[in-house]
């Protein structure tokens, strides 16, 4: 199951080796660098990139308002028995925090 955090977790689930992935498409994710250390996998080839995401360690997902990461952790949440995480109000939140 999928798990919303803060901004507050995510320096310390990083700091223990979580994969940080940006899930904004193309032209959103090129708008800004976003959270430094990520991974970027679009949410439109989530599927396509499953060997990526299905790692040995948590996953923490972000997008800019935090929809798109929700879906992104619901998914693979499916596929792992790893802890599964998406930030509450995505990067929008995280920057103004």
């Amino acid at each position: 199951m999928a798990r919303e955090i803060y901004k507050g977790e995510i320096e310390s689930l990083l700091a223990d080796g979580a994969l940080l992935v940006d899930v904004r498409e193309g032209l959103e994710h090129g708008r800004d660098e976003g959270i430094p250390g990520h991974t970027h996998v679009p949410l439109s080839q989530i599927n396509e990139l499953r060997s990526q995401l299905v790692v040995p360690r948590p996953v923490i997902f972000y997008c800019r308002s935090g929809l798109l990461s929700f879906q992104a952790a619901t998914i693979v949440a499916n596929w792992t028995e790893q802890p599964v995480y998406y930030l509450a109000g995505g990067l929008v939140s995280y920057v103004n925090a």
